[in-house]
């Protein structure tokens, strides 16, 4: 863990205010790495000569070091000095990112990886608290001459930015403080092979990286499904409620219409079937949560919209429950209720088959559209079957039946004079 002694806050204008998050990082890197030259110095394996030509034996501008690991710097400089310029840095930073928890710093050029939290409190409950955790890193010039490690840090920073705005707390933590460690051992490789990766041991190191994303991946993705999953829930908890307001307010409008005599049996079979609508949904749904494959919601889409998703679907199975009521009561469907006081258990039970199965409500909906159907032909089919018995006589008064087109003498009806 990384802390340093909290300062008082310092008042800053309006121009260095803008500096904040990322940006104030790099900073925090360059301060610490010239308090570290000073106080710790690390000597790491010479360059190549090819890169020692390039760089003219100059890193990042500094003059390389030339001590051996633990020796006492040749000069003296202000120590206590760059150290307080190193904690004003990491203050500033801390106030505007959250608090430092996790960072790796490297010794042999001014790069790093940090991982910040910023917590809020909610409630009274000291342990209940949100947060996010972000993860900042400022490493080009470490990985200067490895392109293909920066590639890979830039891939976790990708990573890190879907499972912050994604996953809930604790796998949020674990999947953050993962990508913070293979980021942390890949710079760590950079700096043991003194920036410079042979191919052999860099094509493993790759390999075995690259294995290692694929189960934070995998991780991920369980995680991020039952995040969804537990959202979608809780969403249906809210459309619940918003059933039971809305089964509440009904008799409020309906009292503006007329007297609404809530006693009545047939009110009691429409709250019933009001309310096992909305339950068969949420049964549905959470008999379906067993299984892998059960409910495909897409997690990336944002938690309020999975939330909202959540929250109409009590509604729409309170919308069929009460459609199955007045298909029964309507006689739309061929169904005729049992006799007696079970005739509420049975409108109840249809309401939440309705509910709990769409196909059922579907059913119901083509049944009702079929019985529609026919009361609107049967009077054009009773209108128009005069027409359809008259078609005989004109073909025998006309001369135009099959008989004639076949060369067959045509009958004559008895009313018809007989040839002199």
């Amino acid at each position: 863990m990384f802390s340093v002694a909290k300062k008082p806050q310092k008042r800053y204008s309006h121009t260095a205010q803008l500096c904040v998050g990322s940006l104030l990082f790099p900073e925090v890197v360059w301060t610490h790495w010239a308090w570290q030259q000073e106080v710790r110095p690390h000597k790491f394996p010479a360059a190549p000569w090819h890169r020692r030509l390039v760089t003219a034996g100059r890193r990042n501008g500094r003059s390389p070091t030339q001590r051996k690991n633990g020796e006492a710097p040749r000069s003296q400089p202000d120590l206590a000095l760059l150290k307080q310029q190193f904690q004003e840095a990491v203050c500033e930073f801390q106030q505007a990112e959250g608090r430092i928890f996790r960072v790796y710093w490297c010794t042999s050029d001014a790069s790093a990886v940090a991982l910040t939290e910023r917590k809020g409190r909610v409630g009274r409950l000291a342990w209940w608290r949100v947060g996010s955790i972000e993860l900042h890193r400022a490493t080009e010039w470490v990985t200067e001459d490895a392109p293909e490690i920066a590639d890979l840090l830039h891939s976790g920073d990708t990573l890190a930015i879907r499972i912050n705005r994604v996953l809930t707390a604790v796998p949020r933590q674990i999947a953050m403080e993962w990508v913070f460690s293979e980021q942390s051992y890949l710079l760590g490789y950079v700096e043991r092979t003194g920036g410079h990766p042979p191919g052999k041991t860099r094509h493993a190191t790759i390999a075995r990286h690259r294995d290692e994303i694929d189960r934070l991946e995998r991780y991920y993705d369980r995680a991020a499904n039952k995040a969804a999953r537990i959202r979608y829930f809780g969403g249906m908890l809210l459309g619940l409620a918003a059933v039971a307001g809305l089964g509440v307010l009904i008799p409020v409008v309906a009292d503006a219409f007329g007297h609404l005599d809530l006693s009545s049996t047939s009110m009691r079979r429409f709250y019933a079937c009001f309310v096992a609508g909305a339950l068969g949904a949420i049964v549905s749904v959470m008999t379906r949560m067993r299984q892998a494959d059960g409910v495909n919601l897409d997690y990336e889409v944002g938690a309020l919209l999975i939330v909202l998703l959540g929250a109409f679907r009590p509604l729409l199975g309170t919308i069929f429950g009460v459609l199955a009521y007045a298909a029964i009561v309507s006689k739309f469907l061929p169904i005729t209720p049992p006799p007696g006081g079970i005739q509420f258990f049975y409108y109840a039970l249809f309401a939440f088959a309705a509910g709990f199965s769409e196909r059922f409500a579907h059913v119901i909906l083509g049944s009702a559209d079929l019985t529609l159907a026919k009361a609107a032909t049967s009077p054009q089919t009773t209108e128009g079957a005069p027409q359809t018995h008259a078609l005989p006589e004109t073909a025998a008064a006309t001369g135009l039946d099959e008989r004639d087109k076949q060369g067959k003498p045509q009958s004559r009806s008895p009313l018809e004079k007989q040839p002199g």
